[in-house]
């Protein structure tokens, strides 16, 4: 599967959660490297997701900023169509959070 069919795919199911901003992240020299492809708020946590096909591989500095966004306390990924599962465990996990502070 083409990186940008999984990336439409995945923001087709993201506009249909409530509570849920995205932005599409385009790579370019007037920005930071290795920012992740998606950024999203859900119900206030933050979500960096970094979309690979099967075959493709994250940057040391892709790996690097999904590890500070860990770090700092959000929730960061690198998704894949055969991973998917990943990022609506963590929606999951966020929602369940988010029951409990309710």
């Amino acid at each position: 599967m083409r990186e940008s069919t999984f990336q439409d795919r995945i923001i087709r199911k993201l506009k249909k959660l409530p509570n849920c901003w995205y932005v599409k992240v385009w790579g370019g020299g007037f920005q930071r490297a290795g920012i992740p492809d998606l950024l999203v708020c859900y119900k206030g946590y933050f979500i960096g997701i970094e979309l690979k096909n099967e075959v493709g591989r994250a940057t040391e500095i892709q790996k690097y900023n999904i590890t500070s966004i860990q770090n700092a306390g959000g929730y960061a990924i690198i998704l894949r169509p055969q991973n998917e599962q990943l990022l609506w465990d963590v929606i999951s996990e966020i929602n369940q959070r988010t029951t409990k502070d309710s």
